[in-house]
């Protein structure tokens, strides 16, 4: 094996400098972020609700209180509607400027991503953190939809980075200290945030509040109080003193961390920036919203699961080698070899604060949502960016150093790569004989990850490519098209907005759609207009409604047919079918009808 390689800029700034970072990371990301922005319809229910919010809020002029179908809409505060919105209004009503905050979203925190790893460890680290963000899957998927996941992510990304910045200098070249260099002075509290970053911070808290409640105000303090804690404590510790005195020392360096955060600047600009709306809206609709969505959609998700949606303690652990994909490859390793870097005394102080700072801010977001009943994937992207620093950092380390021709972790590691690329063609496979039909081609980007693994194989081996390039490419090339080129194909089997259209044609226009004991946000934002939504105890209503005009139509499951059809009124009958994804039986569509052979058709397709 060969070890002689060119030298490449290392982490402790050894080497020739990376050059433009900055340019490197912006078109990178630009590049996979629109290769991702293939035109298809809303996914899921989510996409959909947050798109008809944003657009009722557009029609109506009211900006205060977000409304689903006529109904308040207490699920999500408001940032991330009026972002919605606003893009509306700048580009016209469609699903990509819907999708077009996240993705700017995406983009800026992988730019806090660069500054971090830039100012902490090298710019090599930098640009190594900032795209491994950019090209993890979960990523890929959120930066391209209309939720406010990657919105939230950004801002307690930014929050973290300029918090912690304060007390993490550059890594000096060369340097061999420890905690000499140390910017908490033995025995003293660190330094105050001057006031203007304060304000900066909190009003980065204010707009993470509006943009999914008080766990984006309380979720980077609970990463930076306790890593500010750490360092003034180890800072002024004596291991010979008592145990009273280092009881003393410990509550001393928690006042410290508070005092450091300028809690009163912090919390006054977070309320100006967020108090405004929540009073407005809590005002307009008489304490209702207010009570919705932090009874239910905050203390209630935690306490109980919502939706079906549950796990584990180990669900978001799990979740993330997905979500993480293809880095996630090689994040336990990482991990443990930060733990190892971050606890040895000859650590330089910056990479090993920020190395714990990094292992603090992963544990911290996993953990919370680790014990909260409801659990979703996309809940714990806030730690995404600490996995991204972690895997950055070790793996600039060890490749830029040469110590690496084809050590086992790097081949364990591409192994899972590889792994996962088979993994994704034989799951698009699997799912083109359950329903997913006609989306064969796209299990081609499974090749992606095999080829991109076997190109960091060749190179660490011949020491004629760099092995973190081909990583870093082929996580781009595969991400930007699983949720793009690849996603844009699997989108043909998202029936609903499709059936939702040709009940617009059939009625010569715009349909005016009622639905029987099923509904979803699809519906209701391809509607392009209320929906009245009928129970199944409602039956009398819905066939009236269905009655009431030529442009009338119904949809229905093939269950609830069944139980109208010796009711519904003469001359309607069904004008359209699809089959949802994964469902045991068809949606249709009930309108007016002509001939008497249509009649004959739908009575003939409920005993097929």
């Amino acid at each position: 094996m060969n070890n002689q390689r060119p030298a490449r800029p290392s982490i402790d700034g050894r080497g020739p400098a990376l050059r433009h970072p900055l340019v490197v990371v912006v078109v990178a990301a630009a590049v996979t972020l629109a290769v991702g922005f293939a035109p298809m319809p809303f996914w899921d229910e989510d996409e959909p609700r947050f798109a008809a919010i944003a657009r009722t809020m557009l029609e109506t002029g009211d900006w205060v209180v977000p409304m689903h179908n006529d109904t308040l809409a207490v699920d999500k505060p408001v940032l991330m509607h009026w972002c919605m919105a606003a893009c509306y209004r700048l580009f016209g009503v469609s699903e990509i400027p819907a999708r077009i905050p996240s993705a700017l979203a995406a983009l800026a925190t992988a730019l806090a991503l660069l500054r971090a790893g830039t100012v902490w460890f090298s710019p090599r680290t930098g640009v190594v953190a900032a795209l491994a963000w950019i090209g993890c899957l979960l990523v890929g998927i959120e930066s391209h939809a209309a939720t406010p996941d990657a919105i939230l992510t950004a801002l307690t990304t930014w929050m973290t980075v300029l918090a912690a910045e304060s007390l993490l200098g550059p890594t000096s070249t060369g340097s061999n200290s420890t905690g000499s260099n140390s910017t908490v002075p033995r025995g003293a509290s660190p330094p105050r945030l001057p006031a203007g970053r304060a304000a900066l911070i909190g009003a980065l808290g204010g707009l993470a509040v509006l943009c999914k409640g008080p766990v984006g105000f309380v979720g980077p303090l609970a990463v930076i109080l306790p890593w500010v804690a750490a360092l003034a404590w180890q800072a002024g510790r004596d291991p010979s003193a008592s145990v009273g005195r280092q009881m003393r020392a410990a509550i001393r360096a928690g006042l410290g961390a508070v005092a450091f955060i300028r809690p009163l600047i912090l919390i006054l600009a977070m309320l100006a920036v967020a108090a405004p709306w929540y009073v407005a809206v809590g005002l307009r609709t008489n304490g209702a919203w207010p009570a919705g969505f932090f009874l239910i959609h905050n203390v209630g998700r935690f306490a109980a699961p919502m939706e079906n949606h549950s796990g584990g303690i180990f669900f978001h652990l799990l979740a993330m080698l997905v979500g993480f994909y293809p880095w996630s490859c090689f994040l336990p390793f990482s991990i443990v070899v930060a733990t190892w870097r971050a606890t040895r005394t000859d650590t330089p102080a910056p990479e090993r604060r920020g190395l714990g700072l990094g292992l603090l801010w992963l544990s911290v977001w996993v953990g919370a949502f680790s014990l909260a009943a409801t659990k979703l994937p996309n809940y714990v992207l806030p730690a995404y960016p600490a996995a991204a620093l972690i895997v950055a950092a070790t793996a600039t380390r060890l490749v830029d150093r040469g110590s690496v021709a084809m050590p086992r972790w790097l081949a364990a590691g591409l192994g899972w790569v590889v792994f996962g690329g088979i993994a994704t063609t034989a799951t698009i496979l699997i799912a083109s004989r359950h329903g997913l039909e006609g989306v064969t081609s796209a299990a081609l980007v499974g090749l992606v990850p095999i080829l991109g693994a076997a190109a960091c194989w060749w190179g660490a081996r011949s020491g004629r490519f760099d092995p973190l390039a081909a990583m870093v490419g082929l996580s781009l090339v595969y991400t930007g098209l699983a949720v793009g080129p690849a996603a844009a194909r699997i989108a043909s089997a998202n029936a609903l907005p499709r059936l939702v259209e040709q009940a617009h044609r059939h009625a010569g226009g715009t349909a005016r759609l009622s639905t029987y004991g099923q509904n979803t946000p699809n519906v209701v934002y391809y509607a392009r207009g209320h929906v009245n939504e009928w129970r199944p105890e409602q039956s009398d209503r819905a066939l009236a409604d269905l009655a009431s005009g030529g442009d009338r139509v119904l949809l229905v499951t093939e269950e609830g047919l069944r139980k109208i059809e010796p009711n519904l009124p003469s001359g309607t009958g069904i004008v359209g079918r699809v089959r949802p994804l994964f469902k045991d039986g068809d949606f249709l569509i009930i309108g007016r009808t002509d001939s008497p052979p249509a009649r004959q058709a739908a009575t003939e397709s409920l005993t097929r």
